[in-house]
């Protein structure tokens, strides 16, 4: 398998805990966030649009998140996305879980196969 195809699969996993950690921070639109992914993680983390915009409507869709509408310019309107107590609970419950199994495949990474 091709690493960026393998990259892919753990991206996958962590994208929805990476962009609700982010908007813990305070409302961001979408190619903010996609910036601030790639900025933050020194281009290790890249999410595309096709990527980002799914997560985000899923997110919204499980009341995770709100939107607030912004006119820029004269006819451009910018949807900003903010995250909801019930979205700050579930990035909570996440990042527990990715705190463990990280843990624990860490413990399997390290085990060297003498406890048997």
């Amino acid at each position: 398998m091709q690493p960026e195809v393998l990259q892919s699969y753990f991206k996958r996993g962590v994208a929805t805990l990476c962009v609700l950690s982010l908007l813990r921070e305070g409302e961001m639109y979408g190619y903010e966030i996609a910036q601030a992914l790639g900025d933050i993680s020194g281009g290790r983390f890249v999410l595309p649009e096709g990527t980002l915009y799914p997560i985000l409507y899923r997110l919204e869709d499980n009341g995770y998140l709100d939107t607030k509408r912004v006119l820029v310019g004269k006819r451009m309107t910018r949807v900003y996305y903010l995250l909801t107590e019930r979205g700050r609970q579930y990035c909570d419950t996440l990042l527990e879980d990715y705190q463990s199994i990280q843990t624990g495949v860490q413990l399997i990474l390290e085990h060297r196969g003498t406890e048997r």
